[in-house]
């Protein structure tokens, strides 16, 4: 067979045909390596450490990103969806099946994650809030009548007159109501510091409790029905607010620090040598078998592979290259 014959039976890139039959010997013979073979965790870590210090080193990565970010705003702002109509369909029903399942976190954890010193001053300003404001309504307006029920002696003397008086008897009467006030806010102010340990063991408890993990599917079900209710155009508006700038120049900033840093690729490397533990020495292949996709990365590996080479096949390099191994 001279090169021309050859030549014109590799480009045939039919099913089965010669270069189909050569992707599928390169697949099955990668497949065949075992996974750290395949990803050497020392060259997955030097790859990814050269690829951040590219990006780190880039003129253009911020502007790009940002830019990339404004378009998506943009897009998001004039689209008249909700969530829920740009998702597939079965994506809903999928998180909702999840969501509803039986799951009870565990409180130890929810805790350590809530009663944090940001949430807990927080969490003391809104409770501080809501019984000030309470008092307030309960209590107000401080009537002559009320002063005189809540106070005895010359301050009832002095609330009773002030219904007739608005001069001095009445300045009284509002400074016993400003004092009322103020004795409120105090015992709230002390209430809020003793109820905020007892108002997060409750809300862990009733969080984590198994016996309430009925209610708690019904709340993250509710929770997700809010986030898939939301429209896009909202989504929009909100993602336009995100600094995206900063956000970036922080991330680079501390990249740039670890990247640095002698241990870098030796911490790349050490992680991804952790991740491969399990299933590093065995072959690619066994691994996708045990998952159950062996079969689709066997055929769109060999397809991608057969498409990759049809043109380099077809290419004259290559014809040149055929014709100087037949000589």
């Amino acid at each position: 067979m001279n090169a021309q014959d050859l030549l014109a039976r590799l480009q045939d890139a039919s099913p089965d045909g010669p270069l189909d039959r050569l992707a599928s010997l390169v697949v099955e013979h990668e497949l065949s390596q075992p996974l750290e073979t395949l990803l050497p965790p020392a060259l997955v870590a030097r790859a990814l450490r050269a690829a951040l210090e590219g990006w780190l080193a880039s003129d253009t990565a911020d502007r790009e990103l940002a830019a990339a970010i404004e378009h998506l705003q943009r897009q998001l702002s004039q689209d008249p969806r909700t969530v829920r109509d740009a998702v597939p369909p079965e994506l809903p029903k999928l998180l909702a099946e999840l969501a509803s399942r039986r799951y009870s976190p565990d409180r130890a954890l929810v805790l350590t994650v809530l009663d944090r010193p940001p949430v807990r001053s927080l969490a003391r300003a809104l409770l501080l809030n809501v019984l000030i404001e309470f008092s307030r309504k309960v209590s107000a307006p401080v009537t002559e009548n009320r002063l005189a029920k809540g106070f005895s002696g010359l301050a009832k003397f002095a609330a009773e007159q002030a219904k007739s008086s608005g001069g001095a008897l009445g300045g009284i009467a509002g400074a016993l109501s400003d004092e009322i006030e103020r004795q409120v806010e105090k015992r709230a102010r002390d209430f809020a510091d003793s109820a905020l340990s007892g108002l997060f063991q409750q809300l862990a408890d009733a969080l984590t409790d198994p016996s309430r993990a009925a209610d708690q599917a019904e709340m993250r079900v509710a929770l997700l029905e809010g986030v898939l209710g939301l429209p896009l155009a909202k989504l929009g508006r909100e993602l336009s607010r995100a600094d995206v700038p900063g956000s970036a120049a922080v991330v680079r900033k501390a990249l740039g620090q670890w990247l640095a840093s002698r241990d870098a690729t030796a911490e790349l490397e050490a992680f991804i040598t952790r991740a491969m533990e399990r299933d590093g020495k065995r072959p690619v292949r066994e691994v996708l078998e045990k998952l159950g996709l062996f079969d689709t990365f066997r055929d769109l590996g060999r397809e991608s592979l057969r498409r990759r080479l049809a043109p380099v096949v077809a290419s004259e390099p290559f014809a040149r290259w055929m014709q100087e191994l037949m000589k």
